[in-house]
């Protein structure tokens, strides 16, 4: 817990004070409207309420005829803040927003920046800076982190020439809850404004009509370090659904990198199953390649919508008995769907042409983005390739689309996909929405869509993936279980992109594979399986435990030295590490491993538990030595504990003291490249 505070005065319009201790770290009005790309941050005679855990400003703002009601939760008694804004025309006239950020701080110079880079199999790349330059964050490809991360840290004090050396120790970390367009305008001399992206958007207000903003997250702490823990644990108790299945933690099988679409059938599916309980794995997925015509040979992208269709050379039996077939192997089915995508020859879009969404215009995509959707239609450059939620229409398709798969299969997990880049989102004005926000009302269309999906399924577990890791945001996180991360899952780039994203999300709410058997030919994930050692083998899943845990092996083709050493480390998880998942915080203890042989070559991080009780996990990674000595966080100097190596069970007693002094030497031979300790308070 920090003694962060917000406190609001109604001086000059409205003003927001963010301290930490006695420090003022902002005193700013609260938010940033546009009406008509006029700046307006002012309310005439604001009226204030409320208390620590929850403050608002409402009232007219300074000419206009829009009421703002502005609003700061407190988030599971965090030293965090949800930012809110609802606008709403009082007036006798039509007014158009351009811009509507609920946050806005004047933090001055003395801070250095932090952010991260995204895109496909380069997520959570980091970028660094300080506050006296211009710093714009924002995603122009309508998915939340294909382009840049939706956070930006911020922190100052420490010694030396750094910007903010020598100033009080403060952090503030800032994330936009949304999974479309954002941004984060971080300007020289420290004025800060966040929420949606004002690039293409605009929303026309009718006396009486409302809209509400995409809300963003503040923390207040002395360093990122403690503004990464506060969120997290906000996150896992107030933020992400969690019912007693996901909570539960099963671990996963999908088929997809062994086999793709193009090697996958009933039985391939069926055989692994079968393997998958042996070594007591709990769910088995069918990814993509289940739904089509019945062609061994079609490529998935073209026919995306289409779930109503199963492609019967594949799976010739239907969809009931592949999941009866899962289920008589003695595990649970999960299946993938990209619910919301569109193929262009597919059925549904010659059936429903209603609900497809259209830019109308045909505008060609931003150019600070590779775009990534496949399947698009050159004959027509107004076709986006989704079902545009905001449409009645578009809303029933994918509702009933999921529901009737979860029905059919009996499937307990869905994987969500989403490999579209819908741009600034669908023009068309007859779905419910205007001509500047169709992607904000699809985003809408898709948080209602999915709540109703756990309200019919609450047993389901809902798992988010788009291109591997491109919408991971606050947005979509209040809606759905957990992120995958990255299609790309080898060892070095899973930990780079696992140190990044534990400043937003906790361990509960992340799932990435350990490093896959690949079909196709993807030169960072080669591994020559026939010779991989056991040593290296166990890294491999250890750095894929320290959240949900997942496989996508090959595995009737897997040695039966590695088939053992999977079964071991399945039950290590669900004896030893779901607690840690279920409750724990990550906490670095080294820099990060970077891509391409970069960074820290010798990564260690910790899984912190409320309880008292810590994991260590360390790794090698190429061109990194075995750590002399590991340094745990947290620990209490005058306990005794027990410290057990996972790996054999065998556990010495040793001070808090000698452990913070002395550090935590990794033991076993020299082919060891890994290690999970457990560091707990003895009895």
């Amino acid at each position: 817990m920090t003694d962060a505070t917000l406190r609001a005065r109604p001086d000059d319009g409205g003003r927001l004070i963010v301290a930490l201790a006695d420090t003022i770290l902002s005193d700013a009005s609260p938010l940033l409207v546009e009406v008509d790309r006029r700046p307006v941050d002012r309310w005439v005679a604001p009226r204030i309420a409320g208390d620590a855990e929850h403050l608002t400003i409402d009232g007219v703002l300074e000419g206009t005829s829009l009421h703002a009601a502005w609003s700061a939760r407190r988030i599971a008694g965090q030293p965090v803040w949800e930012f809110a804004l609802t606008l709403r025309n009082d007036g006798e006239h039509p007014v158009t927003i351009t811009r509507m950020d609920p946050l806005a701080l004047d933090a001055g110079p003395a801070w250095r920046t932090h952010g991260f880079h995204s895109a496909w199999g380069d997520e959570f790349r980091p970028l660094h800076g300080h506050a006296g330059h211009h710093l714009v964050l924002e995603s122009r490809s309508g998915r939340s982190s294909h382009g840049q991360i939706p956070w930006l840290g911020l922190e100052r004090g420490g010694t030396g020439a750094q910007p903010g050396a020598g100033e009080p120790p403060a952090a503030l970390t800032i994330a936009p809850a949304y999974s479309g367009n954002w941004h984060i305008h971080a300007m020289a001399g420290g004025h800060i404004t966040a929420g949606i992206s004002p690039w293409q958007f605009f929303v026309e207000l009718a006396p009486g009509e409302a809209v509400t903003a995409p809300s963003v997250v503040l923390t207040v702490a002395a360093s990122l370090d403690a503004a990464a823990v506060a969120l997290q644990r906000a996150i896992a108790a107030d933020w992400l659904p969690r019912t007693p299945f996901t909570d539960a933690l099963p671990v996963e099988w999908n088929h997809w990198w062994p086999y793709e679409d193009q090697e996958v059938d009933e039985h391939v599916i069926a055989d692994n199953a079968r393997i998958a309980q042996l070594l007591g794995i709990e769910v088995a997925t069918v990814d993509a390649g289940w739904f089509g015509a019945a062609d061994p040979t079609s490529y998935w992208q073209e026919q995306r919508g289409d779930w109503s269709s199963v492609n019967t050379a594949r799976f010739p039996s239907g969809l009931a008995a592949l999941g009866q077939s899962i289920r008589d192997a003695g595990v649970l089915p999960g299946m993938w769907i990209e619910a919301e995508a569109v193929g262009a020859n597919s059925l549904l879009r010659a059936a429903h042409p209603e609900a497809m969404a259209h830019s109308v215009e045909g505008r060609r995509a931003d150019p600070s983005y590779r775009v990534q959707t496949e399947s698009l239609d050159s004959a027509d450059p107004t076709f986006l390739g989704y079902v545009c939620l905001g449409s009645p229409a578009g809303r029933a398709h994918v509702l009933e689309s999921m529901s009737t798969l979860i029905t059919t299969t009996g499937a307990r997990w869905i994987k969500l996909d989403f490999n579209i880049d819908p741009d600034a989102g669908c023009t068309r004005t007859d779905h419910g929405h205007g001509a500047g926000d169709g992607l904000l009302r699809h985003y809408e269309g898709l948080y209602a869509v999915l709540d109703e999906v756990r309200a019919r399924h609450p047993e389901i577990m809902l798992e988010s993936c788009s291109s591997g890791g491109l919408r991971i945001d606050l947005g979509l996180a209040r809606h759905v279980h957990g992120f995958f991360l990255s299609d790309p899952d080898y060892t070095e780039h899973h930990l780079q992109v696992l140190w990044g994203v534990r400043h937003l999300l906790p361990p509960i709410g992340i799932l990435h594979w350990s490093w896959s058997q690949w079909r196709g030919d993807y030169p960072p994930s080669r591994l020559d399986w026939q010779t991989l050692s056991a040593d290296d083998f166990d890294t491999t899943l250890r750095a894929a435990m320290l959240h949900r845990f997942g496989v996508s092996l090959w595995l009737p083709e897997l040695r039966p030295e590695l088939l053992e050493r999977l079964r071991v480390h399945v039950e290590l998880f669900q004896r030893e590490l779901e607690p840690f998942v279920r409750d724990a915080v990550l906490q670095p203890l080294t820099e990060s491993p970077e891509r391409g042989g970069f960074g820290e070559r010798a990564p260690s991080i910790q899984l912190s538990h409320p309880d008292g009780r810590v994991l260590v996990a360390a790794f090698v990674l190429d061109g990194g030595r075995r750590p002399v000595a590991l340094w745990p966080r947290g620990l209490d100097p005058d306990t005794t504990y027990t410290v057990t190596d996972l790996a054999d069970g065998e556990g010495r007693r040793t001070s808090g003291s000698e452990l913070l002094e002395e550090g935590l030497v990794p033991l076993g031979d020299d082919g060891v490249t890994s290690w999970l300790l457990l560091i707990a308070p003895a009895s």
